[in-house]
């Protein structure tokens, strides 16, 4: 019984779980917690309360281990070898403002962040690209933003699935424009391809708040004054994620 015993504390001094067990007894009672130690005649086990028991052997009836929780091997691995994710966003379609035929647009972001956030597929970083919508007088715009993009639902882990990417942040303006507040949001699928890259593609919304030169005749006379609007953005975007 000595030597037993000497077993299970030098068991517990070397033998940690990460992992939710479940015991059932023969009496049909069932304990949820770890195993701290087990011999071929003492099993010590702790329930998630911190409690400790000593069940000799024959009185175990099934041992099972809950392993949903926690991320694979080949999950841990890719996340501590790929930290850092980098994406090109390119999007096109449709720009509107106020007072103002509807022109073309188009917009370009390189994006860098973390790939996972909680063992999940969730990015969150910054981006700094190009936006240009050519209206009846073009304005063009350097956006710094930050960006998150997290699958739909939030527990989706597969190849593929729905994924919402929204951002927010500052448009430098250039010349003829004022700069201003920016923001967009995209919905659409993501599907996986090989090492861990993917490809999403969806529809897209974004604004700049911006000021533009307007010119207005009073009489005879031509007058040229700064007009506070918002330019939108719409149509759709394709982001590839490496």
């Amino acid at each position: 019984m000595r030597r037993t015993l000497i077993h299970i504390l030098c068991l517990l001094m070397l033998t940690t779980s990460v992992y939710a067990e479940r015991i059932t007894l023969r009496s049909g009672k069932q304990l949820t917690g770890k195993i701290l130690a087990q011999t071929e005649e003492i099993l010590l086990f702790q329930t998630a309360t911190g409690q400790r028991f000593q069940f000799p052997s024959g009185d175990i009836q099934t041992i099972e281990t809950d392993t949903e929780d926690e991320p694979s091997e080949e999950t841990k691995m890719e996340t501590v070898s790929r930290p850092v994710a980098f994406r090109i966003a390119v999007s096109g379609g449709l720009s509107a403002a106020a007072g103002e035929k509807c022109g073309g647009m188009t917009t370009a972001e390189l994006q860098i962040g973390t790939r996972r956030i909680a063992w999940k597929d969730i990015f969150l970083g910054g981006s700094v690209g190009y936006a240009g919508a050519f209206l009846s007088t073009a304005a063009h715009f350097i956006p710094l933003q930050a960006v998150a993009a997290f699958p739909i639902p939030l527990a989706s882990t597969g190849k593929h699935c729905a994924e919402v990417n929204a951002s927010f942040g500052y448009a430098v303006a250039t010349k003829g424009n004022k700069s201003g507040l920016t923001g967009s949001i995209a919905a659409g699928a993501r599907f996986a391809l090989k090492n861990g890259n993917a490809v999403f593609a969806g529809g897209t919304a974004q604004f700049i708040q911006t000021e533009r030169n307007r010119t207005t005749a009073i009489g005879n006379d031509l007058y040229t004054h700064s007009v506070g609007t918002v330019l939108w953005l719409i149509g759709a975007k394709t982001i590839l994620q490496f």
